[in-house]
C-alpha cells in the first residue's frame, strides 16, 4: 500500500466559506488534508516534526495580497521552495495568475462558482498530485 501523501490546504479565515476544504471532504480524502489558516502557514511548514506536505493548495482571494505574500515567503525559503504550491484563485484574473507563476507556483486553478465544476477541478488536481513523484 502506498503511503498517504499529505496535502496542506491554506485558506484565508476571513474569506467566507472554506469551499476548498468542503470540496476535498466531499471527495473523501479528509484524512490526507491538513488545513492551516493563512497567517500560520510558514510557522506550520517550519515546525519541528511537521510532516512535509506533498503539495500546498493555497487559496487566494480577489485582492491576492495575503495568498501571494505566503507564496512569496515559501518560495524564498531555501528549505521550503521545493514544495509545489498550487494556487486556487479567482477565474480569469490575469494579474494574480501571472504573479502566481512569476513567484514559482506549480499551477493555478480557478475557484469556479459552479460547485460541480470546482469539485471536478479538485478531483483532477488531487489525482495528479497523488500520482506525482517529487523530490525529497
Amino acid at each position: 500500500m502506498q503511503p498517504k501523501k499529505p496535502i496542506l490546504l491554506v485558506e484565508d479565515p476571513g474569506a467566507g466559506a472554506p469551499i476548498a476544504r468542503e470540496t476535498l471532504d466531499e471527495l473523501g480524502i479528509r484524512d490526507r488534508v491538513v488545513s492551516v489558516a493563512m497567517p500560520e502557514v510558514l510557522a506550520y511548514l517550519k515546525a519541528q516534526g511537521a510532516e512535509r506536505p506533498h503539495v500546498v493548495l493555497l487559496s487566494v482571494e480577489e485582492s491576492g495580497d495575503d495568498g501571494l505574500t505566503a507564496l512569496r515567503a515559501i518560495k524564498q525559503d531555501d528549505q521550503l521552495r521545493s514544495i509545489p504550491v498550487v494556487v486556487l484563485g479567482p477565474s480569469g484574473d490575469r494579474c494574480i495568475i501571472d504573479e502566481s507563476f512569476g513567484l514559482g507556483a506549480a499551477g493555478y486553478m480557478a475557484k469556479s462558482p459552479d460547485h460541480l465544476e470546482f469539485s471536478e477541478t479538485m478531483r483532477t488536481l488531487y489525482a495528479y498530485w497523488d500520482l506525482s513523484e517529487l523530490p525529497r
